[in-house]
């Protein structure tokens, strides 16, 4: 490998030690400094190592939004999708329609207990509204939101 080359490498796998990071990521921060000829040398080279991998870096970053921010699955598509990861590999990765809905429930149940003296119309737009801004379809909002509150033990028909 020549100087240029090790100097290219030694910047990606300090960017590499900060987080993971997408292919497209690294090529884009690396692209800024170095040439690109010799940018796609080094990020084949990593590839080949195995420190660069679109679909695991894909599976982390949704598990990591799952536990710490979650997302519906249009949001998590669209965050993907900037980071340069391809459509089929956002496919594979993405939640299923159960794995969505129990985000969307636990996530409704959390801000409920915030929201307990509003008052009931209020209440619901804004658990709807924060389902819908974190990207989940209106079906599994309405389904989230209508379970939790059956299971509201301060409603009269309960």
């Amino acid at each position: 490998m020549t100087k240029g080359k090790n100097k290219i490498e030694a910047a990606a796998l300090r960017l590499l030690t900060y987080r993971d990071r997408s292919v497209q990521e690294l090529r884009d921060r690396l692209n800024r400094r170095f040439e690109p000829a010799e940018v796609e040398s080094v990020l084949a080279h990593l590839k080949e190592l195995g420190y660069l991998d679109d679909l695991r870096f894909a599976r982390n970053y949704v598990d990591s939004r799952n536990r710490n921010r979650p997302r519906g699955n249009y949001l998590l598509r669209l965050e993907l999708g900037r980071k340069g990861i391809a459509d089929a590999v956002i496919e594979e990765v993405l939640n299923s329609q159960e794995e969505e809905y129990q985000l969307a429930f636990l996530l409704a149940q959390e801000r409920f207990k915030s929201l307990e003296k509003v008052e009931e119309p209020k209440r619901l737009r804004r658990l709807y509204s924060l389902l819908q801004r974190r990207g989940f379809p209106w079906s599994i909002a309405r389904r989230a939101v209508g379970e939790l509150l059956d299971s509201d033990p301060q409603k009269e028909y309960n």
